[in-house]
């Protein structure tokens, strides 16, 4: 009886410590991904905000400098735009559908539309349509 009462002892002190070992493991390993993923995040965010917009513009990103930005049309989407089919629709960068006073953004050389505030974030990373990847303005070639 006593040895059985010393395995049981034994037995229940082994399974302690595994599991003790066990989760602060699983704390390390969680602590160590969370630091990865927020170092990995602030960095890119951290590279995007230092670029000035003359660094994009002059092939640094590819993005459209805050210039360019404001020469592409906007106008307000309106209810017969959507009865038409011309311009309804849904926003290829957010794919939410077109509303009524939605701000919106037709892109000159290929005209789709978005969101004005959903493009305007894409054409600020690439002078490239999100959808059929044309340039939205002309550049002069580099060199």
């Amino acid at each position: 009886m006593l040895l059985y009462a010393r395995m049981t002892n034994a037995t229940e002190i082994l399974s302690v410590v595994l599991l003790i070992a066990g989760v602060s493991l699983m704390l390390v390993v969680h602590i160590l991904v969370v630091f990865w993923a927020l170092r990995r995040g602030l960095g890119s965010r951290g590279t995007s905000h230092t670029t000035t917009d003359e660094e994009r513009g002059a092939g640094g990103g590819g993005g459209l400098s805050a210039g360019e930005l404001g020469a592409l049309p906007c106008h307000d989407f309106k209810q017969a735009e959507a009865a038409d089919g011309a311009g309804g629709g849904d926003c290829a960068v957010c794919l939410e559908a077109f509303e009524p006073g939605d701000r919106c953004r037709r892109l000159p050389r290929c005209d789709h539309s978005f969101h004005a505030e959903c493009v305007d974030s894409w054409l600020k990373k690439s002078g490239a349509c999100p959808v059929c990847r044309a340039d939205v303005v002309d550049r002069p070639p580099k060199g």
